[in-house]
Formats: C-alpha cells, sequence, structure tokens
C-alpha cells in the first residue's frame, strides 16, 4: 500500500484518476491464469485500476504476448516486402518468452509486458524489431515514469 500511496502523490497531474479499480475476485481470477505475475501489478490494478490514463496510456487485463503477432503493426514489420525494402534479414522463431504477458501500451508498436521468468520487470516488446528488452525493473517505476 506504502507504494500506490506514493505512486498516487508522484500523479499531480491526476493522470491515473481515469482508471477503474478491479474486484478482489477479478485480480484473484487473473493471479491465478498468470501464475508467477508481478504482485506489484496485481496491486496496482487493484487499487488504482486499469483503463486509459488522462495522457493516452493504456493498462490493461494480461494478455499473452503471442498475441502481438496477430497485430497489424507486427505483421507489417515482419512481411517479406519489409524486409525486403529496409534490408532486414529473415524473422527469427521465438521471438518472446513464452510466459510473457502484455500489460500496457500508449497506442504505437510498442506493448508492455510482465515476464515471471525473468523477474519482476517491465518489458518492452517492439513489434518492429522485434525484441523484448527490460523497460523498468519493476512495475512501480514503470508507472511512476508514464
Amino acid at each position: 500500500m506504502e507504494n500506490i500511496a506514493r505512486l498516487m502523490a508522484h500523479d499531480k497531474a491526476g493522470e491515473l484518476s481515469s482508471l477503474t479499480p478491479l474486484s478482489n475476485e477479478r485480480v484473484a481470477a487473473i493471479a491465478a491464469r498468470f501464475p508467477g505475475i508481478s504482485s506489484q501489478y496485481l496491486e496496482f490494478i487493484e487499487k488504482i485500476g486499469v483503463g486509459s490514463t488522462t495522457r493516452g496510456q493504456y493498462v490493461y487485463e494480461p494478455e499473452p504476448a503471442s498475441k502481438a503477432e496477430m497485430h497489424p503493426s507486427f505483421q507489417a514489420y515482419q512481411s517479406a516486402s519489409y524486409r525486403t525494402l529496409t534490408g532486414r534479414p529473415e524473422a527469427v522463431e521465438n521471438r518472446f518468452p513464452s510466459d510473457a504477458v502484455d500489460v500496457a501500451d500508449g497506442g504505437g508498436s510498442w506493448w508492455y509486458c510482465l515476464c515471471p521468468s525473468r523477474g519482476p520487470g517491465v518489458f518492452c516488446l517492439d513489434m518492429g524489431g522485434p525484441s523484448f528488452e527490460l523497460e523498468c525493473d519493476d512495475f512501480f517505476s514503470f508507472a511512476a515514469q508514464t
């Protein structure tokens, strides 16, 4: 709860005020569906919520990051014509860890993910790479900087 209070104090512009908290039951269901998911993320969505911040950052319930492969931006960046145009090599297999879940985005081709097998950090899934790299050491740090 201390971290939530710190986040709210840091949010002087009220950017998080447009988010809707999830019920204890819903958060418990998410924790059961995604074992090992960040406890900070779970606390955040229960106490602060999901939805769109006033600056257009989206925080939502987790979905498997592998769904990125169906996104139009991912398909365009990974297409043979784009690779030919840019001189990029053939796309790689197993682009993202199997336990990675996306939980936030800013509306572009970057998704922010949690990945229990890689620890408590928030990772940036860049559809243009594709790449999957550490963005922040933990969810509260991520929320404070977005």
